[in-house]
């Protein structure tokens, strides 16, 4: 996937029009004010993560700053894909048989995003938003009651959570060999992890910084994420 093109001349305008000082952006961004003039006079591109953030400051869609940013609204969303992941993490991702609805949701995240990393493309395409307890995608919830209207899954209260727990496999149509080995490898690792190790993980990530709290993160954000430490 071709990287964007930075159109820094625009930048100097849309901040002075925010009234926006040079530090002040410089410290959303988490760098210098030496370092942020730099990206202004266009000497430094700025990371995809913190392309968003300075989109999201100036008021503007991250695409006004590039030349060929893919737009977020017009990504595909495949539903029925989104379900089925939401199904085999919830299989694989349990611990004792059973996982929070927190958890899952992160889990799911996790899997689409690092899929878009490695092959330019998102496994579901679902738009996940930045929330107070981590990313959720925006049919989560939907994909939950019918997974529980048709017996795959068993919702139980706990305390102030919700646990998951799965009753009968849901069928898998649509996610590849590939795309499963990957959720596999994702939810193995944070199988015994508790829910607040991993809510702490997905919020400390810069995708999530560049976006406001209700704002979707974009997949793009990711590209610039090391493959180590994708989940």
């Amino acid at each position: 996937m071709a990287m964007p093109i930075f159109n820094y001349s625009k930048v100097k305008p849309l901040r002075q029009a925010k009234g926006l000082k040079q530090a002040e952006v410089a410290m959303e961004l988490g760098i210098s004010r030496p370092t942020y003039l730099l990206v202004e006079q266009g000497d430094k591109e700025p990371t995809i993560t913190q392309l968003y953030t300075l989109a999201r400051l100036l008021g503007v869609d991250a695409g006004e700053l590039c030349s060929n940013l893919p737009a977020l609204s017009l990504q595909k969303t495949d539903y029925a894909k989104f379900k089925e992941l939401i199904a085999a993490c919830a299989i694989q991702g349990a611990d004792g048989g059973s996982i929070t609805k927190t958890k899952l949701a992160i889990l799911a995240y996790l899997a689409d995003f690092t899929w878009y990393r490695l092959h330019a493309q998102p496994l579901s395409g679902m738009v996940y938003r930045r929330v107070t307890r981590g990313p959720v995608g925006d049919e989560f919830f939907r994909a939950l009651d019918e997974l529980y209207e048709e017996q795959s899954i068993a919702i139980e209260p706990h305390g102030a959570a919700m646990l998951i727990r799965t009753v009968e496999q849901h069928p898998t149509k649509l996610l590849s060999k590939a795309e499963l080995d990957l959720i596999h490898n994702v939810c193995t690792k944070w199988r015994q992890e508790s829910t607040e190790a991993i809510v702490f993980f997905a919020l400390s990530q810069g995708l999530c910084k560049a976006a406001k709290p209700g704002d979707p993160i974009p997949y793009e954000a990711v590209l610039n994420q090391p493959e180590d430490v994708l989940y």
